[in-house]
């Protein structure tokens, strides 16, 4: 079962956003462009149906849908879908059989992304043979994708999307006359697209003024099978395929939104962090110069001792000299005394360093001597046990002896 892909669409006089059915997305390297294909289906005439052309811009894993701005990009644009349309109409035909420069194009890979909404009133609108759209929806799926084009420059959406649901218009009596329908809404400039495909004639229509938005294209299988008229179509409720890809969307965009929001938050909660660090750090800088304050306080504080203590002791020098060098040989024997004490101590450091030496080495040599001991008394231990053995052995034959002496 092949499954459409639709995108969001705005159309003017509407409350609600419609879905589109998704025909084909390609890339053209020539003008660097991305293009994309979809339907309304909206049948201008018996047997054929509109399609709208729009530009796809890629910046940064977002994809963006607007007009063909250039003249030369829609004509490439016309040209190459165009080539689309005769590759799905006879897959097996050759393209140069058409007698047409062929245009180098590959198709976009659209899996998984996310399409934003768009207008049709500002897409690029052809007329096809209706029979050729679910072709395109076909070729488009099953031929192989290519990544889109990557924009270069800045790209600014112009279109809001707004999430606002109506709710579906209650089904008429059949007896009721049908409510009027819209004006025509403008589109771009049309053109008609002719294929070999012979046409396939359908029984007349009523004409429809305003495009009526349906569910995608039925199989080829049915495409011959008239369609209701566009009154009863504009009477039933939204299909439940509309209903799911609007909440489909509205969850997109609460996601976004969600993502947008665990964004800031997460910035906020960054930026509070490296508040709180440098609030952090304000402090330890605020508490390092005041405790180097208190240093420098105390430094002062020593030094101005020290400096009553030296003119004390200038005071002391100055009134005798013979107190200064008899505290001079003081302080020279004390000095002497405390050598010799050093001495002293080193060479008792050294005697207790030998000593831990040696009693290293015995505590070194202990296993060795525990395990020679135990060797030894095993070995008086099995001897023992021998003499014994042999003592036994020898007194029994004495006491048969012995026995047989007295019998």
């Amino acid at each position: 079962m092949l499954l459409l892909r639709t995108l969001v669409l705005e159309q003017s006089g509407h409350d609600a956003p419609v879905n589109g059915a998704l025909l084909c997305g390609f890339a053209v390297a020539q003008v660097a462009s991305n293009f994309l294909a979809y339907s309304l289906d909206e049948e201008t005439e018996p047997g054929s149906s509109r399609v709208y052309i729009a530009t796809l811009r890629k910046k940064s894993e977002r994809y963006f849908l607007g007009a063909i701005e250039s003249k030369e990009d829609l004509q490439i644009a016309t040209h190459v879908f165009k080539q689309i349309l005769t590759l799905a109409a006879a897959p097996g035909a050759k393209s140069a059989s058409t007698g047409e420069t062929q245009i180098p194009y590959h198709f976009v890979d659209l899996k998984g992304c996310k399409l934003p909404p768009a207008r049709p009133e500002d897409h690029h609108s052809l007329t096809i043979k209706k029979s050729l759209v679910m072709k395109v929806i076909t070729l488009g799926t099953s031929a192989p994708g290519l990544p889109a084009i990557e924009s270069s420059s800045l790209i600014v959406p112009s279109i809001r999307f707004s999430s606002r649901m109506v709710s579906p218009p209650r089904s008429q009596d059949p007896s009721e006359p049908a409510p009027p329908l819209p004006e025509t809404l403008p589109v771009a400039p049309m053109d008609t697209v002719e294929t070999a495909e012979p046409r396939v004639e359908l029984p007349p229509r009523a004409p429809v003024e305003a495009p009526v938005v349906a569910a995608p294209p039925p199989p080829a299988s049915k495409q011959q099978e008239p369609a209701p008229p566009a009154t009863l179509v504009r009477q039933d409720p939204p299909s439940l395929f509309e209903v799911d890809d609007t909440l489909a969307n509205l969850s997109r965009v609460a996601q976004e939104l969600t993502q947008q929001k665990l964004a800031v938050l997460k910035q906020e909660e960054a930026l509070e962090q490296m508040r709180l660090e440098l609030r952090q750090e304000t402090l330890d800088i605020a508490q390092e110069s005041q405790r180097s304050a208190e240093r420098m306080a105390e430094k002062e504080a020593s030094l101005a001792v020290l400096a009553h203590t030296l003119a004390t002791r200038e005071e002391e020098l100055a009134d005798g000299s013979a107190l200064n060098r008899a505290e001079q040989r003081r302080i020279e024997e004390r000095v002497r005394y405390l050598e010799s004490q050093e001495a002293q101590l080193h060479s008792r450091d050294l005697q207790v360093r030998h000593k831990e030496h040696q009693l290293a080495a015995a505590l070194f040599q202990l296993p060795v001597l525990r395990d020679n001991l135990k060797v030894a008394l095993q070995t008086l231990d099995e001897s023992l046990a021998w003499l014994s053995e042999a003592g036994r052995s020898q007194s029994q034959p004495e006491s048969r002896l012995l026995q047989s002496d007295t019998d």
